[in-house]
């Protein structure tokens, strides 16, 4: 079994304009890997949080199509007008911020402050929503039956998880890093590398000499990597929008046992 990091991979490209919508719907063939996507500021981590309330959430990268079709199998969101928006507890951000009109923004410490309503909403019959800027584009542009949320806070079991995943479907571990629209994210290497660092525990190796590249994030998560991370562009951001308590959360090591897998348009309780 290895393991590899991803360095690179971006997911599909982010465009604007309707004629590249064709490049959005571009998916990346990972069928032979154990794919753990790392998203720690914040979806990754709001996603494991909202996980220990609710068994499933349905993810969106559009604002717009907040419709589910409840009279189907499908579990894609749609513009279907004879649904109503309100069968849902929405929860989203738009660069950080929470977007207009909806219940929550992408904050996991709001969502834990909020707990018991979210809660009394979900047994009065409503789903719960996601869409995020980055980390819903990412997921979808994998092709992979296994893919699992990793964050820093949930690292020491997703590796767990992933390990015996990969080793019972014979496949690689693949972590990818969703970074910051197309852009190096610190956190999210961080957080890599911690998952990492416990997946190398069930493989019984101390010295990644057979994988190289392992290496230097292995070396940085030795380091005072959360001073790395509150220093970043991502956690600039969030404190300038108010959300410290936030970074605070989403760097605490192994806080939350659950562990989420990506199926077809929601994530579901592993």
């Amino acid at each position: 079994m290895n393991i590899n990091i991803s360095h690179n991979f971006y997911g599909a490209p982010i465009t604007t304009s309707s004629q590249d919508n064709l490049m959005q719907n571009l998916v990346y063939d990972f069928r032979n890997f154990c794919v753990i996507v790392v998203d720690v500021l914040r979806a990754s981590t709001t996603i494991t949080t909202l996980l220990e309330i609710c068994n499933e959430i349905y993810i969106t990268d559009s604002i717009e199509d907040i419709e589910f079709n409840h009279n189907s199998n499908n579990s894609n969101i749609n513009n279907n007008s004879n649904n109503n928006s309100n069968n849902f507890v929405k929860i989203g951000e738009r660069n950080g911020k929470k977007i207009e009109d909806f219940d929550f923004g992408n904050s996991p410490f709001e969502i834990r402050l909020n707990k018991d309503y979210i809660i009394s909403q979900i047994n009065n019959g409503k789903d719960i929503l996601l869409t995020t800027t980055n980390g819903t584009r990412i997921l979808k542009s994998i092709l992979s039956d296994n893919i699992l949320m990793g964050s820093i806070t949930n690292a020491k079991y997703v590796a767990e998880v992933a390990y015996n995943m990969a080793k019972e479907n014979k496949k690689d571990i693949l972590i990818i890093p969703c970074h910051r629209k197309g852009t190096f994210a610190i956190e999210d290497y961080v957080g890599a590398g911690i998952i990492t660092k416990y997946i190398l525990k069930h493989l019984n190796e101390t010295k990644p000499y057979y994988n190289e590249e392992l290496i230097p994030v292995l070396n940085l998560v030795k380091s005072d990597w959360k001073s790395l991370i509150f220093n970043g562009s991502s956690a600039n951001n969030l404190k300038n929008l108010g959300y410290s308590k936030d970074l605070i959360f989403c760097t605490s090591e192994n806080i939350q046992k659950t562990v989420g897998i990506y199926k077809s348009g929601k994530i579901v309780k592993y």
